[in-house]
């Protein structure tokens, strides 16, 4: 396994630089937000619900027109490095979550750097407090909850599974980001978000439901090493009693078109999804 010491500060921010392996990225993102506004339009999708007193701190619930009776729950944390993206342009991964009736939440939260760090993971942690709190007013089982991030996401939706106090049925990281340690060394950290404390406050090797959950790990096989890393890696972590792991590559994908294999429940990662979703 690589360790990300052997860059220099050039080769780090490259390796970092999503849309210097992924020109076609606005392109992409385009894509999600018109396959999530078709989402939207059908029935019984719920937007804009809020779970905090700030803008942001709202999520969209979209039931199937075949839900489950005591559905089993599909909560996505969106990308974009802590600093960018919505939800609108994510409500397409609840296609995955559709095909087997379960919920589908996907939930927006401040960004930085009007928000600190440590303020972005409790918005994660207090929308999935809503979701157990309120998911079975829209049909779903605050006891089969699987917590789903992508990129950066996914690191919020570790955070969640750790620090939460409750047990899921799995966890699912997408190309994720866990080790804080290269963001605050290379490009990202411009806006010093980032220091020693944060650093050792959100320690990968420490963001491990303690709790039985699953973890189920995915990057694209077309991805920088340093996304390799950061799957494998926390992969690895991610062993405690009842928390076993497992690791994919999505072949041929890159970090956009992993988390668009979403929109078809008959892909990988869409299986992947489904697996999670009904076992």
């Amino acid at each position: 396994m690589n360790n990300f010491l052997q860059y220099d500060l050039v080769a780090l921010d490259a390796q970092y630089f999503i849309r210097g392996h992924v020109p076609e990225w606005d392109d992409k993102m385009a894509e999600f937000a018109e396959l999530s506004a078709q989402r939207h339009n059908l029935q019984n999708t719920i937007l804009d619900i809020s779970y905090g007193d700030q803008p942001r701190q709202k999520l969209d619930v979209l039931i199937p027109q075949n839900v489950r009776q005591n559905a089993p729950v599909f909560v996505f944390f969106h990308g974009g490095y802590w600093r960018m993206m919505d939800k609108s342009q994510f409500g397409f991964v609840a296609c995955s979550a559709d095909a087997v009736g379960a919920v589908t939440v996907v939930v927006n939260y401040r960004l930085l750097p009007e928000t600190a760090l440590d303020a972005i993971v409790d918005d994660a942690c207090e929308a999935t407090r809503w979701v157990l709190s309120n998911i079975s007013d829209f049909g779903g089982d605050p006891s089969k909850i699987v917590l789903c991030g992508h990129s950066a996401g996914a690191q919020l939706a570790a955070q969640v599974a750790t620090r939460v106090g409750r047990q899921f049925r799995a966890f699912i990281g997408i190309s994720g980001v866990y080790d804080l340690n290269p963001i605050s060394q290379c490009f990202l950290n411009d806006i010093e978000f980032l220091n020693r404390q944060i650093i050792q406050r959100f320690d990968a090797s420490e963001t491990v439901s303690a709790l039985p959950c699953r973890g189920q790990f995915a990057y694209g096989g077309q991805e920088p090493e340093e996304f390799i890393r950061q799957s494998e890696e926390q992969a690895s972590f991610w062993h405690r009693p009842g928390s076993a792991s497992s690791l994919t590559a999505v072949t041929d994908a890159n970090h956009a078109t992993i988390v668009e294999q979403l929109k078809d429940p008959t892909s990988q990662l869409g299986q992947i999804i489904a697996e999670a979703l009904t076992s």
